[in-house]
């Protein structure tokens, strides 16, 4: 009886075991025929083939070539050989190569509430362009084949040390890294033209903005449909590096547990805005400390900049991710060009800063490298760098656009520029 039992037992579980098997050839077979039907079904095929083509276009043949592979058509097999003559013919940005990098603030959508007479006026008439101008520039920086970069393509943090490294790079065209400042849409802007939020719709990134439709209104999403217009603009989907602050919280969203405390209404403000985020980075979007306070490092004590980075540990980090980058506020660097070194230093680098980035607008470009950090000089593009230009009293922006061209005459007229 007993053995009779344990027979039983051998010869379920040995049903059971064969049931298994054939379940999980069952599944095999089905994802294998749901592949092949991939394969050949005319829709995907054309979608595929169009996602190859714009990233092709963004000079990432590998990654093309790897979407047509698994296609079975001859059209596929017709593209992997026009991307593989493509690739073989690139050129080389070589490693080291200093590559210019221009920054800008929020962009003025309605100038006429921007520069309407009242105090604000002439801080946004020195540090900020106007839509019109951006879009502008954008049209230059193409047209003299400038291409995007991210400055994690030219030095990348590997084994404990900083190495530069080189480019695949098209033949006549030139990288360039484009950042912004403070993408946090500061109460103080509120009613004079700007945007108010970056937030994701329908699948997109637009802006909010007071009594205007969802739309583009400031850099991030004007960036993103030139590049839908032109993927040839970037580098394997490079678009820009973003300085964050958080004392009135992340990307529009009121979000700073230490300015508006613990509620409903600030943890709500706190997803919307790292949903934001999550949604940048996925779109080619880099993300930079800017302090949470917006301080200047180089004149601040140590203590207080430990102070404020405890407060973007808790308060802006969450939100936006971890990031080896660091935008210092008005350009304020920790020290002079001789390198990096003392406490400050010391300091940063112990909190994962690998990437530093000032303001120098007396030279095309400027880079660093130490052994554990690199260092990168911004151009400052706004309304006093324009008006320098204008005057002729700089020459750095003439390799990027013709300032006159650019100029917003929507601008107020002010006295001549001294600065």
């Amino acid at each position: 009886m007993n053995m009779n039992r344990k027979w039983i037992g051998v010869t379920l579980a040995g049903i059971v075991l064969v049931s298994g098997c054939n379940q999980q050839s069952a599944v095999s077979a089905t994802k294998a025929k749901q592949t092949e039907r991939q394969a050949t079904d005319t829709d995907y095929i054309r979608q595929e083939l169009k996602r190859a083509d714009f990233i092709a276009a963004q000079y990432d043949y590998a990654r093309a070539i790897r979407i047509v592979d698994r296609l079975k058509t001859t059209e596929a097999k017709q593209k992997r050989k026009e991307y593989a003559a493509k690739q073989a013919n690139l050129g080389t940005i070589k490693a080291g190569t200093s590559v210019p990098h221009l920054f800008f603030h929020s962009l003025i959508a309605e100038p006429k509430r921007a520069f309407d007479g009242d105090r604000k006026q002439q801080g946004y008439d020195d540090y900020m362009v106007t839509q019109g101008e951006f879009e502008r520039i954008l049209n230059a920086l193409y047209q003299r084949n400038y291409v995007l970069v991210r400055p994690t393509d030219l030095a990348v943090w590997k084994d404990g040390r900083m190495i530069e490294k080189g480019l695949p790079f098209p033949k006549g065209k030139k990288p360039l890294v484009l950042s912004q400042d403070d993408v946090n849409y500061y109460e103080y802007m509120t009613g004079d033209g700007f945007a108010t939020t970056l937030k994701v719709k329908n699948g997109r990134i637009t802006n909010s903005m007071a009594g205007k439709p969802d739309g583009a209104y400031d850099l991030v999403p004007i960036v993103d449909a030139f590049v839908n217009r032109h993927p040839d603009f970037s580098y394997h989907g490079a678009k820009g590096l973003l300085g964050i602050t958080g004392y009135n919280g992340v990307l529009g969203y009121r979000s700073s547990y230490a300015q508006y405390g613990s509620s409903t209404k600030v943890e709500q403000a706190r997803q919307q805005a790292k949903a934001t985020a999550t949604a940048l980075k996925k779109d080619g979007w880099q993300f930079a400390s800017h302090t949470y306070g917006h301080i200047a490092i180089g004149k601040v004590s140590l203590a207080t900049i430990q102070t404020d980075t405890a407060r973007y540990k808790r308060d802006v980090a969450p939100l936006i991710g971890t990031t080896r980058q660091l935008i210092y506020p008005f350009g304020s660097d920790i020290q002079n060009w001789h390198g990096y070194t003392g406490d400050k230093y010391r300091y940063l680098t112990q909190q994962g800063f690998r990437y530093f980035y000032n303001v120098d607008a007396s030279q095309h470009a400027w880079k660093q490298l130490g052994k554990d950090y690199y260092r990168q000089a911004r151009i400052n593009v706004d309304g006093i760098r324009l008006r320098q230009a204008l005057a002729k009293k700089t020459k750095v922006l003439d390799p990027f656009f013709d300032t006159k061209t650019v100029f917003d005459p929507m601008r107020p007229v002010v006295k001549k520029y001294s600065h």
